[in-house]
């Protein structure tokens, strides 16, 4: 049995139309496998609920557009996922 350890703390970010926005999510686990474990971003907006990436793949539409970027840090047992969003 391993433990994980959310970090990443809810924000809520109030930017200008067109502003850049990088969101992070850091945890520290003793026994993570990316392919076991995967790690994604869901873009939620009133109902509609969207998966936006698998692991460090984006997804449609979000890959089309370039205004996106999901990057992976493995430090074990820290872990960092990064979405920046560029306006």
């Amino acid at each position: 049995m391993s433990f994980v350890h959310l970090l990443s703390r809810g924000k809520q970010f109030v930017v200008d139309v067109g502003a850049d926005v990088t969101l992070e999510c850091e945890f520290y686990t003793d026994d993570f496998n990316l392919f076991d474990n995967p790690i994604l971003w869901r873009k939620i907006q009133l109902t509609e609920r969207t998966q936006m990436n698998m692991m460090g793949n984006l997804m449609e539409p979000f890959s089309a557009t370039t205004r996106f970027k999901v990057s992976f840090a493995p430090q074990p047992p820290r872990y960092v996922l990064t979405l920046s969003i560029s306006g």
